[in-house]
Protein backbone atom coordinates (compact mmCIF):
# COMPACT_ATOMS: atom_id res chain seq x y z
CA UNK A 1 0.00 0.00 0.00
CA UNK A 2 1.36 3.81 -1.27
CA UNK A 3 2.42 5.79 2.19
CA UNK A 4 0.11 8.26 2.25
CA UNK A 5 1.32 12.32 2.83
CA UNK A 6 -0.08 14.08 5.10
CA UNK A 7 -1.33 17.59 3.95
CA UNK A 8 0.68 20.82 4.91
CA UNK A 9 -1.23 23.74 5.29
CA UNK A 10 -0.50 26.94 3.33
CA UNK A 11 0.15 28.48 6.71
CA UNK A 12 2.85 25.90 7.95
CA UNK A 13 4.63 26.09 4.38
CA UNK A 14 4.92 30.47 5.10
CA UNK A 15 6.20 29.26 8.81
CA UNK A 16 9.10 26.90 7.81
CA UNK A 17 10.01 29.22 5.31
CA UNK A 18 9.81 32.11 8.11
CA UNK A 19 11.76 30.36 10.87
CA UNK A 20 14.08 28.62 8.33
CA UNK A 21 15.10 31.83 7.18
CA UNK A 22 15.21 33.05 10.90
CA UNK A 23 18.75 34.37 12.08
CA UNK A 24 18.12 32.56 15.81
CA UNK A 25 18.67 29.05 13.29
CA UNK A 26 21.81 30.20 11.18
CA UNK A 27 23.91 27.00 10.57
CA UNK A 28 20.54 24.51 11.24
CA UNK A 29 21.20 22.13 8.69
CA UNK A 30 18.07 21.99 6.58
CA UNK A 31 18.04 20.77 2.79
CA UNK A 32 15.82 21.77 -0.47
CA UNK A 33 13.84 18.57 -1.87
CA UNK A 34 13.75 18.53 -5.78
CA UNK A 35 10.59 20.31 -5.50
CA UNK A 36 11.84 23.17 -3.75
CA UNK A 37 10.10 22.41 -1.18
CA UNK A 38 12.24 22.52 2.63
CA UNK A 39 13.46 18.99 3.58
CA UNK A 40 11.55 19.64 7.21
CA UNK A 41 11.92 16.34 8.78
CA UNK A 42 15.05 14.35 9.45
CA UNK A 43 16.03 11.23 11.27
CA UNK A 44 17.88 11.88 14.23
CA UNK A 45 19.99 8.94 13.02
CA UNK A 46 21.02 10.22 9.59
CA UNK A 47 23.80 12.70 8.92
CA UNK A 48 21.44 15.91 8.87
CA UNK A 49 20.10 14.62 12.36
CA UNK A 50 23.70 14.33 13.87
CA UNK A 51 24.78 17.33 12.25
CA UNK A 52 21.41 19.54 14.11
CA UNK A 53 22.45 17.91 17.23
CA UNK A 54 25.62 18.72 17.07
CA UNK A 55 24.37 22.19 15.77
CA UNK A 56 22.46 22.31 19.01
CA UNK A 57 24.75 21.12 21.95
CA UNK A 58 27.34 24.58 20.11
CA UNK A 59 24.38 26.76 20.50
CA UNK A 60 23.40 25.47 24.57
CA UNK A 61 27.28 26.11 24.77
CA UNK A 62 26.68 29.64 23.90
CA UNK A 63 23.26 29.95 25.60
CA UNK A 64 25.02 29.10 28.57
CA UNK A 65 22.96 25.55 29.06
CA UNK A 66 24.90 22.64 30.20
CA UNK A 67 24.86 19.92 27.39
CA UNK A 68 22.58 17.37 29.32
CA UNK A 69 19.41 15.46 29.00
CA UNK A 70 16.62 17.96 28.09
CA UNK A 71 18.87 20.66 26.63
CA UNK A 72 17.46 20.26 22.85
CA UNK A 73 14.12 21.50 23.82
CA UNK A 74 15.83 23.53 26.07
CA UNK A 75 17.75 25.15 23.06
CA UNK A 76 14.80 25.08 20.76
CA UNK A 77 12.09 26.73 23.12
CA UNK A 78 14.78 29.62 24.12
CA UNK A 79 15.73 30.39 20.40
CA UNK A 80 12.30 29.89 18.92
CA UNK A 81 10.98 33.63 17.80
CA UNK A 82 7.68 34.09 18.77
CA UNK A 83 7.18 31.15 21.14
CA UNK A 84 4.04 30.76 18.66
CA UNK A 85 3.95 27.62 16.43
CA UNK A 86 1.52 26.49 13.58
CA UNK A 87 -0.24 23.23 12.89
CA UNK A 88 0.92 21.35 9.93
CA UNK A 89 -2.91 20.37 9.44
CA UNK A 90 -5.13 22.86 10.37
CA UNK A 91 -3.12 26.19 10.09
CA UNK A 92 -3.94 27.18 13.79
CA UNK A 93 -1.55 29.02 16.16
CA UNK A 94 -0.69 28.07 19.78
CA UNK A 95 1.87 28.67 22.25
CA UNK A 96 4.86 26.44 22.56
CA UNK A 97 4.76 26.52 26.87
CA UNK A 98 3.19 24.81 28.66
CA UNK A 99 -0.74 26.77 28.44
CA UNK A 100 -3.03 24.35 27.81
CA UNK A 101 -5.41 22.21 30.10
CA UNK A 102 -5.79 18.68 30.67
CA UNK A 103 -8.88 16.81 31.09
CA UNK A 104 -8.17 16.04 34.57
CA UNK A 105 -7.75 19.79 35.20
CA UNK A 106 -10.37 20.72 33.09
CA UNK A 107 -12.87 18.42 35.52
CA UNK A 108 -11.82 20.26 38.72
CA UNK A 109 -12.43 23.59 36.72
CA UNK A 110 -16.11 22.55 36.20
CA UNK A 111 -16.36 21.30 39.57
CA UNK A 112 -15.66 24.38 41.00
CA UNK A 113 -16.84 26.83 38.97
CA UNK A 114 -19.71 25.08 36.92
CA UNK A 115 -17.54 26.10 33.61
CA UNK A 116 -16.80 24.07 30.68
CA UNK A 117 -13.48 24.53 28.46
CA UNK A 118 -11.57 22.61 25.72
CA UNK A 119 -8.51 21.52 26.28
CA UNK A 120 -7.38 23.52 23.55
CA UNK A 121 -8.08 26.78 25.34
CA UNK A 122 -5.33 29.05 26.78
CA UNK A 123 -4.95 29.00 30.21
CA UNK A 124 -5.08 32.66 30.61
CA UNK A 125 -8.21 32.53 28.33
CA UNK A 126 -9.74 30.25 30.97
CA UNK A 127 -8.66 32.72 33.72
CA UNK A 128 -10.47 35.94 32.06
CA UNK A 129 -13.39 33.66 31.13
CA UNK A 130 -13.53 32.75 35.18
CA UNK A 131 -13.39 35.85 36.38
CA UNK A 132 -15.96 37.20 33.76
CA UNK A 133 -18.72 34.41 35.05
CA UNK A 134 -18.94 36.69 38.41
CA UNK A 135 -15.98 34.85 40.49
CA UNK A 136 -14.17 36.85 42.53
CA UNK A 137 -9.95 37.10 41.52
CA UNK A 138 -9.34 35.89 45.30
CA UNK A 139 -11.48 32.71 44.87
CA UNK A 140 -9.79 32.05 41.74
CA UNK A 141 -6.01 32.76 42.94
CA UNK A 142 -6.75 30.27 45.65
CA UNK A 143 -7.83 27.43 43.42
CA UNK A 144 -4.60 28.10 41.34
CA UNK A 145 -2.79 27.74 44.88
CA UNK A 146 -4.36 24.83 45.56
CA UNK A 147 -3.83 22.99 42.03
CA UNK A 148 -0.31 24.40 41.82
CA UNK A 149 1.12 24.29 45.09
CA UNK A 150 1.69 28.28 45.08
CA UNK A 151 3.00 30.44 47.92
CA UNK A 152 1.75 33.88 48.81
CA UNK A 153 -0.87 33.57 45.45
CA UNK A 154 -2.68 36.90 46.99
CA UNK A 155 0.18 39.51 46.24
CA UNK A 156 1.02 38.13 42.60
CA UNK A 157 -0.56 38.77 39.57
CA UNK A 158 -2.30 36.72 37.51
CA UNK A 159 0.64 36.61 34.54
CA UNK A 160 3.31 35.71 37.57
CA UNK A 161 0.43 32.92 38.36
CA UNK A 162 0.51 31.22 35.26
CA UNK A 163 4.12 31.55 34.74
CA UNK A 164 4.49 29.54 37.89
CA UNK A 165 1.65 27.12 36.74
CA UNK A 166 3.76 26.85 33.52
CA UNK A 167 6.82 25.70 35.00
CA UNK A 168 5.83 23.71 37.26
CA UNK A 169 4.35 21.54 34.52
CA UNK A 170 7.19 22.15 32.35
CA UNK A 171 9.77 20.81 34.96
CA UNK A 172 7.34 17.72 35.67
CA UNK A 173 6.27 18.50 39.00
CA UNK A 174 2.80 19.14 38.03
CA UNK A 175 0.86 17.82 34.76
CA UNK A 176 -2.40 20.04 34.77
CA UNK A 177 -1.26 21.97 31.33
CA UNK A 178 0.33 20.62 28.41
CA UNK A 179 2.43 22.48 25.75
CA UNK A 180 0.70 23.76 22.24
CA UNK A 181 3.21 21.43 19.94
CA UNK A 182 5.40 19.04 22.03
CA UNK A 183 8.98 19.15 21.57
CA UNK A 184 10.59 16.86 18.57
CA UNK A 185 14.64 17.34 17.87
CA UNK A 186 16.08 16.67 15.96
CA UNK A 187 13.45 15.20 13.44
CA UNK A 188 11.60 18.59 12.87
CA UNK A 189 14.00 21.87 11.91
CA UNK A 190 12.25 24.03 14.62
CA UNK A 191 12.34 21.37 17.36
CA UNK A 192 8.46 20.40 17.52
CA UNK A 193 6.26 18.27 16.13
CA UNK A 194 4.15 19.48 12.99
CA UNK A 195 1.14 18.98 14.11
CA UNK A 196 -0.46 21.29 16.94
CA UNK A 197 -2.25 20.08 20.22
CA UNK A 198 -5.45 20.69 18.43
CA UNK A 199 -4.84 17.98 15.57
CA UNK A 200 -2.88 15.60 17.97
CA UNK A 201 -5.20 12.98 18.44
CA UNK A 202 -6.45 13.03 14.86
CA UNK A 203 -3.06 12.74 13.42
CA UNK A 204 -1.12 10.63 15.94
CA UNK A 205 -3.35 7.46 16.05
CA UNK A 206 -1.50 6.33 19.20
CA UNK A 207 -3.00 9.40 21.13
CA UNK A 208 -6.72 9.38 19.83
CA UNK A 209 -8.72 9.76 22.91
CA UNK A 210 -10.00 5.81 22.66
CA UNK A 211 -6.45 4.49 22.62
CA UNK A 212 -5.74 7.88 25.64
CA UNK A 213 -8.13 5.68 27.47
CA UNK A 214 -6.97 2.44 27.07
CA UNK A 215 -3.63 3.89 28.13
CA UNK A 216 -4.24 5.36 31.51
CA UNK A 217 -3.81 2.05 33.57
CA UNK A 218 -0.82 0.89 31.30
CA UNK A 219 1.21 3.52 29.79
CA UNK A 220 3.54 4.43 32.85
CA UNK A 221 4.81 0.82 33.53
CA UNK A 222 5.88 0.63 29.55
CA UNK A 223 7.04 4.08 30.03
CA UNK A 224 9.81 2.80 33.17
CA UNK A 225 10.07 -0.87 31.23
CA UNK A 226 8.62 -2.16 34.25
CA UNK A 227 8.75 -5.85 35.04
CA UNK A 228 6.12 -7.98 36.44
CA UNK A 229 2.22 -9.13 34.74
CA UNK A 230 1.88 -6.17 32.81
CA UNK A 231 -1.42 -7.26 31.52
CA UNK A 232 -2.81 -8.81 34.56
CA UNK A 233 -2.18 -4.90 36.92
CA UNK A 234 -4.03 -3.74 33.66
CA UNK A 235 -6.70 -6.01 34.10
CA UNK A 236 -7.11 -5.30 37.49
CA UNK A 237 -6.85 -2.03 38.00
CA UNK A 238 -9.61 -1.98 35.74
CA UNK A 239 -11.63 -4.58 38.21
CA UNK A 240 -14.50 -4.27 40.29
CA UNK A 241 -11.99 -3.30 43.61
CA UNK A 242 -11.15 -0.16 42.53
CA UNK A 243 -14.33 1.40 41.64
CA UNK A 244 -14.30 4.84 43.13
CA UNK A 245 -11.05 4.90 44.44
CA UNK A 246 -7.30 4.68 43.16
CA UNK A 247 -4.96 1.41 42.52
CA UNK A 248 -2.31 2.41 44.09
CA UNK A 249 1.31 1.00 43.76
CA UNK A 250 2.80 -0.14 47.14
CA UNK A 251 6.34 0.12 45.31
CA UNK A 252 6.22 3.04 42.89
CA UNK A 253 7.16 2.04 39.23
CA UNK A 254 8.59 5.51 38.92
CA UNK A 255 11.06 4.08 41.44
CA UNK A 256 12.14 0.78 39.58
CA UNK A 257 9.38 -1.62 41.11
CA UNK A 258 6.95 -3.79 39.43
CA UNK A 259 3.63 -3.53 37.70
CA UNK A 260 1.81 -6.34 39.01
CA UNK A 261 -1.58 -7.03 40.59
CA UNK A 262 0.09 -8.58 43.64
CA UNK A 263 1.36 -5.13 44.21
CA UNK A 264 -1.53 -3.01 43.89
CA UNK A 265 -3.68 -1.76 46.55
CA UNK A 266 -7.16 0.51 46.94
CA UNK A 267 -6.54 4.34 48.00
CA UNK A 268 -8.40 7.12 48.16
CA UNK A 269 -7.73 9.29 45.09
CA UNK A 270 -6.75 12.06 47.10
CA UNK A 271 -4.42 9.97 49.55
CA UNK A 272 -2.95 8.57 45.96
CA UNK A 273 -1.96 12.11 44.54
CA UNK A 274 -0.37 12.86 47.19
CA UNK A 275 1.71 9.87 48.24
CA UNK A 276 3.18 10.12 44.21
CA UNK A 277 7.07 8.03 44.42
CA UNK A 278 7.23 8.31 48.32
CA UNK A 279 8.27 5.42 49.97
CA UNK A 280 8.09 4.61 53.94
CA UNK A 281 9.24 1.75 56.05
CA UNK A 282 6.06 0.68 55.89
CA UNK A 283 5.57 0.02 52.36
CA UNK A 284 8.73 -1.69 52.32
CA UNK A 285 7.51 -3.85 55.16
CA UNK A 286 4.72 -4.78 53.45
CA UNK A 287 6.41 -5.64 49.97
CA UNK A 288 8.68 -8.03 51.69
CA UNK A 289 5.42 -9.85 53.09
CA UNK A 290 3.83 -10.22 49.92
CA UNK A 291 6.79 -10.98 48.36
CA UNK A 292 7.30 -13.59 51.11
CA UNK A 293 3.63 -14.52 50.75
CA UNK A 294 3.54 -14.93 46.84
CA UNK A 295 7.15 -15.70 45.45
CA UNK A 296 6.50 -12.61 43.30
CA UNK A 297 9.97 -10.63 42.93
CA UNK A 298 8.94 -6.93 43.55
CA UNK A 299 11.46 -5.24 41.77
CA UNK A 300 12.25 -5.00 38.26
CA UNK A 301 15.47 -6.65 36.93
CA UNK A 302 17.67 -3.50 36.49
CA UNK A 303 17.00 -2.45 40.39
CA UNK A 304 17.48 -5.72 41.95
CA UNK A 305 20.75 -5.04 43.81
CA UNK A 306 19.66 -2.22 45.75
CA UNK A 307 16.27 -3.88 46.45
CA UNK A 308 18.14 -5.99 48.57
CA UNK A 309 20.59 -3.66 50.09
CA UNK A 310 17.35 -1.49 51.05
CA UNK A 311 15.24 -4.82 52.71
CA UNK A 312 18.82 -5.58 54.67
CA UNK A 313 18.66 -1.64 55.90
CA UNK A 314 15.32 -0.49 56.19
CA UNK A 315 14.85 -1.32 59.12
CA UNK A 316 17.91 0.14 61.10
CA UNK A 317 18.39 3.10 59.15
CA UNK A 318 14.34 3.94 59.03
CA UNK A 319 15.13 8.34 58.71
CA UNK A 320 16.65 7.70 55.29
CA UNK A 321 14.35 5.92 53.44
CA UNK A 322 11.90 8.40 52.40
CA UNK A 323 15.11 10.47 51.45
CA UNK A 324 18.02 8.82 50.53
CA UNK A 325 17.26 5.34 49.75
CA UNK A 326 14.40 6.88 47.54
CA UNK A 327 16.85 9.17 45.67
CA UNK A 328 19.46 5.98 45.30
CA UNK A 329 16.42 4.18 43.48
CA UNK A 330 15.75 7.46 41.30
CA UNK A 331 19.25 7.72 40.27
CA UNK A 332 19.44 4.46 39.17
CA UNK A 333 16.08 4.43 36.66
CA UNK A 334 17.87 7.73 35.25
CA UNK A 335 21.18 5.69 34.67
CA UNK A 336 18.69 3.05 33.16
CA UNK A 337 16.97 5.19 31.08
CA UNK A 338 20.34 6.66 29.92
CA UNK A 339 22.01 3.49 29.17
CA UNK A 340 18.67 2.81 26.72
CA UNK A 341 18.96 5.87 24.98
CA UNK A 342 22.74 5.48 24.22
CA UNK A 343 21.88 1.97 23.17
CA UNK A 344 19.46 3.17 20.97
CA UNK A 345 21.92 5.75 19.77
CA UNK A 346 24.83 4.09 18.69
CA UNK A 347 23.19 0.94 17.75
CA UNK A 348 20.38 2.25 15.91
CA UNK A 349 17.66 -0.36 14.63
CA UNK A 350 19.84 -3.03 15.59
CA UNK A 351 20.01 -1.36 19.09
CA UNK A 352 16.13 -1.08 19.73
CA UNK A 353 15.59 -4.84 18.38
CA UNK A 354 17.82 -6.38 20.63
CA UNK A 355 15.54 -4.18 23.48
CA UNK A 356 12.83 -5.14 21.85
CA UNK A 357 13.32 -9.08 22.24
CA UNK A 358 15.13 -8.81 25.41
CA UNK A 359 12.76 -7.39 27.35
CA UNK A 360 9.36 -6.81 25.76
CA UNK A 361 8.50 -9.74 23.22
CA UNK A 362 9.25 -11.99 26.27
CA UNK A 363 6.10 -10.30 28.26
CA UNK A 364 4.17 -11.60 25.51
CA UNK A 365 2.72 -14.60 27.14
CA UNK A 366 1.17 -12.88 29.76
CA UNK A 367 -0.89 -11.08 26.99
CA UNK A 368 -2.54 -14.35 25.99
CA UNK A 369 -4.40 -15.02 29.29
CA UNK A 370 -7.51 -13.33 30.99
CA UNK A 371 -7.39 -12.94 34.56
CA UNK A 372 -9.98 -13.45 37.78
CA UNK A 373 -8.80 -11.83 40.45
CA UNK A 374 -9.28 -11.83 44.12
CA UNK A 375 -9.05 -8.79 46.67
CA UNK A 376 -5.42 -9.69 47.34
CA UNK A 377 -4.64 -9.16 43.73
CA UNK A 378 -4.18 -12.99 43.37
CA UNK A 379 -5.27 -14.45 40.38
CA UNK A 380 -6.74 -17.48 38.20
CA UNK A 381 -5.86 -17.51 34.15
CA UNK A 382 -7.72 -18.53 30.92
CA UNK A 383 -7.12 -18.67 27.51
CA UNK A 384 -7.32 -15.43 26.39
CA UNK A 385 -10.15 -14.49 23.27
CA UNK A 386 -7.98 -12.51 20.65
CA UNK A 387 -9.42 -9.61 18.89
CA UNK A 388 -8.08 -7.05 16.52
CA UNK A 389 -7.42 -5.02 19.18
CA UNK A 390 -5.74 -6.96 21.40
CA UNK A 391 -3.66 -8.39 19.13
CA UNK A 392 -2.00 -4.82 18.72
CA UNK A 393 -1.30 -4.79 22.12
CA UNK A 394 1.86 -5.88 22.01
CA UNK A 395 3.07 -3.08 19.15
CA UNK A 396 1.55 -0.83 21.51
CA UNK A 397 4.01 -1.59 24.01
CA UNK A 398 6.99 -1.47 21.89
CA UNK A 399 6.07 1.72 20.65
CA UNK A 400 5.62 3.24 23.89
CA UNK A 401 7.85 2.08 25.59
CA UNK A 402 10.39 3.18 23.11
CA UNK A 403 9.49 6.29 22.60
CA UNK A 404 10.04 7.00 26.35
CA UNK A 405 13.34 6.31 25.74
CA UNK A 406 13.48 9.53 23.57
CA UNK A 407 10.95 11.42 25.61
CA UNK A 408 12.53 10.50 29.14
CA UNK A 409 15.94 12.37 27.95
CA UNK A 410 14.20 15.43 26.52
CA UNK A 411 12.35 15.89 29.30
CA UNK A 412 13.91 19.11 30.82
CA UNK A 413 14.41 20.69 34.72
CA UNK A 414 14.76 16.97 36.28
CA UNK A 415 16.01 17.07 39.63
CA UNK A 416 17.96 13.34 39.18
CA UNK A 417 19.90 13.28 35.52
CA UNK A 418 21.60 10.27 34.45
CA UNK A 419 25.23 9.76 36.21
CA UNK A 420 27.66 6.95 35.05
CA UNK A 421 31.45 6.83 35.50
CA UNK A 422 33.80 6.28 32.89
CA UNK A 423 34.31 2.65 33.37
CA UNK A 424 30.27 2.31 32.94
CA UNK A 425 30.19 4.31 29.86
CA UNK A 426 33.19 2.34 28.35
CA UNK A 427 31.01 -0.62 28.82
CA UNK A 428 28.04 0.87 27.82
CA UNK A 429 29.62 1.55 24.81
CA UNK A 430 31.49 -1.68 24.38
CA UNK A 431 28.28 -3.29 24.86
CA UNK A 432 26.31 -1.07 21.72
CA UNK A 433 29.82 -2.03 19.82
CA UNK A 434 29.03 -6.15 20.42
CA UNK A 435 25.27 -4.94 19.29
CA UNK A 436 26.08 -3.95 15.95
CA UNK A 437 29.06 -6.57 15.35
CA UNK A 438 26.23 -9.06 15.93
CA UNK A 439 27.32 -10.69 18.98
CA UNK A 440 25.01 -13.29 20.53
CA UNK A 441 22.05 -11.66 21.63
CA UNK A 442 22.79 -13.51 25.33
CA UNK A 443 26.20 -12.33 25.68
CA UNK A 444 25.05 -8.87 25.40
CA UNK A 445 22.20 -9.20 27.67
CA UNK A 446 24.85 -10.48 30.25
CA UNK A 447 27.15 -7.56 29.73
CA UNK A 448 24.18 -5.58 29.74
CA UNK A 449 22.94 -6.74 33.13
CA UNK A 450 26.57 -6.76 34.84
CA UNK A 451 26.96 -2.80 33.95
CA UNK A 452 23.42 -2.17 35.81
CA UNK A 453 24.54 -4.42 38.52
CA UNK A 454 27.99 -2.20 38.44
CA UNK A 455 26.00 1.02 38.54
CA UNK A 456 23.65 -0.32 41.51
CA UNK A 457 27.03 -1.46 43.52
CA UNK A 458 28.39 2.08 42.84
CA UNK A 459 25.19 3.88 44.33
CA UNK A 460 25.29 1.18 47.06
CA UNK A 461 28.91 2.06 48.19
CA UNK A 462 28.11 5.50 48.10
CA UNK A 463 25.05 6.01 50.07
CA UNK A 464 26.98 3.21 52.66
CA UNK A 465 29.61 5.68 52.77
CA UNK A 466 27.77 8.60 53.15
CA UNK A 467 25.09 8.01 55.29
CA UNK A 468 25.61 4.18 57.23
Amino acid sequence: MARTERFWNQDFQKYMETIASHPNYKGLPIVCKRDGNLSWIASAKSKIGIARKKWAEDRAKSLGFIVQAGVYAQVMLEIHPTKQHVCQICGSCMSIYYHYPNKNFLRSVQKEFGLVFDDCDHISDVWDQILESGITETKLKLFFANKFSIMNVDAKTKGEIIKLCEDACRNGSKNHLGPGAMSNFPDRFDGFHTYNRCCRAEQDKGRSKENLKSYTKDRRAYENWSDGNLHAANMFMGSRFFDGVSADHIGPISLGFVHDPRYLQPMPKGENSTKRDRLTTQDISLICEIENKTDVYPMSWYSTELWEFIKSNYKQYPKIVDTKFRDMLKQNVANFMFVLKEIVDIAGELGEIFLYEEFILSKVGDFEHAYTFEIDGSFSMTPRHRTERSANELERFKRIALTAIDEYAEKTNRHINANLSSVEKEILRSLSDNIIGGTQRNICRDKLNDLMVHIQNRLINEISSLYM
